[in-house]
């Protein structure tokens, strides 16, 4: 079994030509029905484990930024939007959920019987319990929060937060959603610690710092959060937090990256980091389904934005978003990797040409869907071998509803 996986989720864009799926969620009592959202695009929803997806909520969601999804219950789903929680149906009949304050809903849990939301607003922000009826404000809530992730290990909900005023940071658990315990606290106001995973007294973070002589990095405790030891750091201080899967022990963790198509591994619960290879998924978010994860990516090499793993070692790419282009997406205009290969070459990732033709070099594959190399990849990684190989799997999904 898999413990709880974080999803983080960064700002979906207006629409544009490049399609990316940037949240990922499944129905832990039923975890055949999936949801992701696509940057700038709305929804897709799949009841057969990510085999297939049809595309809903395009413009009739009512927004286009999506920060996080909660697949909720039989063809209901969550939404973490800029314009609070939306509870949606599968034929994209929306209502607003009340109780919450304005502002935008950054991340969304499960967390025992209710959906918890962290919400950030102009005037107030903080955590949010809700379920069908409406959320409800914890005492974690007011003019003095901006919290920033989310993390469920059982019965503890794990909350970081920046305070308004100082811009200090903290560390926060709960077991009854009233009483909230500090456990750590970044007073320097430098430091936005994003909440990866978290189980008994480990603790994962990815802390971006808000100036450029740091960088973002990986952070684990050992000791409840009493204490964090920054172990690998990479990329530049405005970068997005990166997607995230860690192994049910917590031994395995994978981080990737939002640029360059490129993902880091550890086993040895993140004290050592090595680049995984350069055509492994760009992990962008994950969903933990028990026996397997799903994985949202950037996987340039065969255009693949949805796999599925049951080791963080072999991942099987399920899901071409070219598809399932919406209706309104012609050829001539939407030209879905093209942006997203020319930046990952300037970012060393990638590894793929952009022309699907001739690319006047064999040793670099063409990129899209229709153009993935079959042949497996060996690697070496922390010391251990890990198989690449990539199993070809695309079921063409109904379309555009």
């Amino acid at each position: 079994m898999w413990s709880a996986i974080l999803i983080f989720v960064d700002a979906a864009s207006a629409h544009g030509d490049e399609f990316g799926v940037s949240a990922l969620t499944a129905r832990t009592d039923a975890p055949e029905e999936v949801w992701a959202a696509v940057d700038g695009w709305g929804l897709i929803h799949s009841t057969d484990s990510a085999a297939s997806f049809d595309w809903i909520c395009d413009e009739a969601i009512g927004t286009e930024t999506v920060y996080d999804l909660l697949a909720w219950e039989d063809g209901v789903a969550f939404v973490g939007t800029v314009d609070g929680v939306l509870r949606v149906d599968e034929t994209c009949s929306g209502t607003s959920v009340t109780g919450l304050g304005e502002g935008f809903v950054l991340d969304l849990v499960r967390w025992q019987d209710h959906a918890v939301a962290a919400l950030i607003g102009p005037e107030r922000g903080g955590i949010y319990l809700c379920d069908d009826a409406g959320c409800a404000p914890t005492p974690l809530e007011g003019a003095a929060y901006y919290p920033k992730s989310l993390a469920v290990d059982g019965d503890t909900l794990w909350i970081t937060l920046v305070h308004t005023d100082t811009l200090a940071a903290e560390l926060h658990r709960t077991t009854d959603g009233v009483t909230f315990t500090p456990v750590h606290s970044w007073p320097d106001a430098d430091t936005d610690p994003r909440l990866l995973w978290a189980h008994g007294d480990t603790v994962y973070l990815w802390t971006r710092p808000r100036d450029a002589a740091s960088e973002p990095g990986f952070s684990r405790s050992t000791d409840g959060g009493a204490t964090f030891t920054e172990t690998f750091t990479t990329g530049y201080y405005t970068d997005p937090t990166p997607g995230s899967l860690v192994r049910d022990d917590g031994a395995t963790v994978l981080v990737g990256s939002w640029y360059g198509a490129r993902t880091w591994g550890s086993t040895d619960g993140g004290a050592h980091f090595t680049e995984v290879t350069e055509t492994a998924p760009a992990l962008k978010c994950s969903v933990d389904l028990g026996d397997h994860a799903l994985t949202c990516n950037d996987h340039l090499a065969d255009g693949f934005d949805i796999s599925s793993t049951t080791d963080a070692v072999d991942f099987t790419p399920l899901t071409c978003l070219d598809e399932v282009r919406p209706a309104e997406c012609a050829e001539a205009t939407c030209e879905p990797y093209l942006d997203a290969w020319i930046t990952a070459g300037a970012y060393g990732g990638g590894r793929c040409h952009p022309d699907t033709g001739d690319t006047g070099t064999p040793d670099v594959p063409p990129c899209g869907c229709e153009t993935a190399p079959n042949a497996g990849i060996s690697l070496l990684f922390a010391g251990a071998a890990w198989a690449a190989q990539r199993r070809r799997r695309i079921t063409p999904s109904a379309g555009p509803s």
